[in-house]
């Protein structure tokens, strides 16, 4: 019987900057771009510019060597709603393109174009029935600039076996180096490594992450035998995590702290978190500090609309009916904030079953204004 590493429904939110590591070495994207003004291996940029003459900003990072190591956020801005941009599996390529998926159904958007050293970002937004050209320009205004580190490894089972089975860890942290005062790119640095000591590094955090998962999986060597090595993938563990900016806009900064792990059984599991930085108080925001006592009613009913809007759930069809394992859509701690509004997320199994993966929902001011403190409702 497995002793599983016990992760709580993907609510690790990479504590120590991030839990898990993917093939032996880091990379710090701090390092100086080579002499011939290549990018490096990892990145963070904001961009905004416009698609289908609409003004959007848009969240990337590239997170590793590999063509879908690859996550973001952008949004229109007459509404603020961030969409989040996905790796895309749907192709083998060896080139330096840049391809992220909205979602996975006809009407979701696929962004794909070039990042080229001069600041550009050029390509296509496409979906079933549309395509539009874009060219969006890096900037920085009224924005934390960020680097990404990260860290990856692999272990054996039984290190003196051939044919031992395998687990691997990958990870990766943003790490804020500029766009505002240092008092504030302290805090965040403390926000986000909090057991970072004297003369370690983000990377250092990120393995300490990977080494703690491979002890838990080394220690299960006593118990394995010949013949369940080869009981499928069972045996082959894997831990992913990442840190990605969801909303970078004075004095709002958004991180999504995503986590996977595979342990055994039927599938794996996992989640996103969502941190609020108000950077005017270099302070991490609860709801309790950005809605009026008594909001929850009024938020409820709110996240219900957005939810049926979102889904095309009729009206005259329960919460229920339509797939949820929850009769109200509460609101719970894992928010964000944006200018136009605020999203509450909610992980697999949360309110829902596990196919239907994580779901989040975005309200408008407008809707909620009456319960939502002033100097967050602008």
């Amino acid at each position: 019987m497995h002793k599983h590493l016990i992760v709580p429904a993907a609510l690790l939110t990479l504590a120590a900057c991030q839990q898990s590591p993917k093939s032996a070495g880091s990379a710090d994207s701090t390092v100086a771009p080579a002499d011939d003004g290549a990018l490096t291996p990892t990145w963070a940029k904001r961009f905004t510019g416009t698609i289908a003459d609409q003004p959007i900003t848009l969240l990337l990072q590239k997170n590793g060597p590999a063509t879908t190591d690859l996550r973001g956020w952008y949004a229109y801005d007459h509404h603020g709603e961030p969409i989040s941009l996905r790796p895309f599996y749907g192709e083998n390529r060896t080139d330096d393109s840049i391809i992220v998926n909205e979602g996975y159904t006809d009407e979701d958007g696929v962004i794909r174009g070039i990042v080229s050293p001069d600041g550009h970002f050029k390509g296509k937004w496409i979906n079933a029935t549309h395509n539009f050209d874009f060219d969006l320009k890096e900037n920085n205004d009224s924005a934390v600039t960020f680097s990404v580190v990260a860290f990856s490894d692999s272990a054996k089972l039984l290190p003196d076996n051939a044919r031992s089975p395998v687990a691997t860890a990958s990870a990766y942290t943003i790490w804020p180096t500029g766009g505002a005062a240092e008092p504030v790119i302290t805090f965040l640095r403390q926000a986000l490594a909090p057991g970072l000591k004297a003369g370690e590094t983000p990377a250092s955090l990120l393995k300490n992450g990977a080494d703690s998962f491979f002890a838990s999986y080394k220690s299960n060597a006593a118990s394995i035998d010949s013949a369940s090595m080869n009981d499928g993938p069972s045996w082959q563990w894997s831990a992913e995590s990442g840190s990605v900016v969801a909303w970078n806009k004075w004095p709002y900064l958004v991180i999504e702290d995503w986590v996977y792990d595979f342990t055994g059984g039927a599938h794996g599991n996992g989640g996103s978190l969502f941190s609020v930085y108000d950077l005017s108080q270099s302070k991490k925001l609860t709801p309790a500090d950005v809605f009026k006592p008594g909001y929850k009613p009024t938020v409820t009913a709110a996240l219900e609309k957005s939810y049926r809007k979102k889904y095309k759930v009729p009206a005259n069809q329960s919460l229920t009916d339509a797939g949820l394992q929850v009769k109200k859509i509460e609101p719970g701690d894992n928010f964000f904030l944006t200018s136009h509004g605020v999203g509450f997320s909610y992980t697999p199994y949360e309110i829902a079953a596990y196919a239907a993966g994580q779901i989040t929902l975005f309200v408008p001011w407008a809707d909620i204004k009456t319960v939502v403190r002033e100097e967050y409702f602008r």
